[in-house]
């Protein structure tokens, strides 16, 4: 229990930590948050869960998945920054890529060619 003695529903950790009941009951089951206890078959949670619960969505919207999540999360594994590393280093290459795939569209948009066969630039690559 916690220091203050209360705990919290789930539809207050969902609240504060702005995601939806179902992602924290989801978070629950697959065992990246635990609930505390259940009360009257209701789950209950210390109110550390709802930081947890905002750097799993803030995590997820870094690229990270639910398994790397967890990864980070667990307080027995050095694991976590390389995997931090790796995923920086992935990510670079994806949006090298992207300014690559921009590059060329803006050549053939900007191009002037009626036709796509007709364009230099589709020859060029």
């Amino acid at each position: 229990m916690t220091s203050s003695g209360r705990l919290l529903a789930i539809g207050e950790v969902a609240r504060s930590a702005g995601v939806t009941v179902s992602a924290v009951r989801y978070y629950d089951e697959i065992g990246v948050i635990s609930a505390a206890t259940r009360v009257g078959g209701k789950r209950r949670f210390d109110p550390d869960a709802v930081g947890r619960v905002s750097f799993i969505r803030r995590s997820q919207q870094a690229g990270l998945s639910l398994d790397e999540i967890r990864t980070v999360l667990d307080e027995q594994r050095d694991s976590w920054q390389a995997l931090v590393e790796a995923k920086l280093a992935e990510l670079s290459e994806r949006r090298s890529n992207l300014d690559t795939m921009i590059e060329l569209l803006t050549e053939f948009r900007d191009c002037g060619c009626k036709a796509v066969a007709d364009c230099p630039g589709v020859e060029s690559s």
